[in-house]
């Protein structure tokens, strides 16, 4: 029997207040006018934080491979599934920053998760840049700077240590930012062998991977 096609992944990643929960449902609502079979996975912090798992700065190893592992169990439902586009609010690295600022580096699950990324790959990771305000979603901390700043810094250092090939989105030059998910549902729609509204004038993500 013939294997099912996977859908094609997209993760939104970046620092919390960043506004990726708000573009996976921008991109989506445009795709799905376009007749595309697609689905989103919210970040599962917000669903942790409100069955009292902690998270932020009092969380735990466990709470922080709870997150995980669920992350991953949606993932995979995606597969399973039959979507034809999977969007993912953040990737399976964006916790492990979370993780290692409060418990340290853990080596064992840096291996899994990449072998588990190379098992399952994202066709595109996107990464947002930390431009304007820090936005308010009442789960991370709205008011520390440094707590954004510092797992920005994390992610990136990640990235470049695991050699995890993404895209980092240019700067918006609007403040509602339409340009990156008209940027996002080009680029979809043209992987999908689909007829791509006409880009916008806008500079193009740049990609970005570490050096073998």
């Amino acid at each position: 029997m013939p294997h099912k096609k996977r859908p094609y992944k997209i993760s939104l990643i970046s620092t919390h207040g960043t506004g990726k929960t708000t573009l996976c449902y921008e991109v989506a609502a445009e795709l799905k006018k376009r007749g595309v079979k697609v689905k989103v996975f919210s970040e599962i912090a917000a669903a942790a934080f409100e069955q009292g798992i902690p998270i932020n700065e009092s969380t735990t190893l466990p709470a922080q491979m709870y997150i995980m592992m669920q992350h991953i169990t949606e993932e995979l439902r995606g597969t399973l599934r039959g979507y034809q586009v999977v969007i993912c609010d953040r990737s399976v690295f964006d916790n492990l920053a979370y993780l290692e600022r409060r418990c340290g580096t853990q080596q064992f699950l840096r291996d899994f998760l990449q072998a588990y990324a190379e098992t399952f790959p994202y066709d595109v990771i996107y990464k947002l840049p930390m431009v304007g305000e820090l936005m308010d979603d009442g789960i991370r901390d709205a008011k520390s700077v440094e707590f954004q700043q510092d797992i920005y810094d994390r992610l990136n250092a990640l990235l470049d240590e695991l050699k995890v090939e993404h895209r980092t989105l240019p700067p918006p030059t609007s403040e509602l930012r339409k340009e990156w998910a008209d940027l996002i549902v080009g680029e979809t729609l043209t992987a999908l062998g689909r007829p791509a509204p006409a880009p916008a004038h806008a500079p193009a993500p740049v990609t970005e991977k570490a050096a073998v």
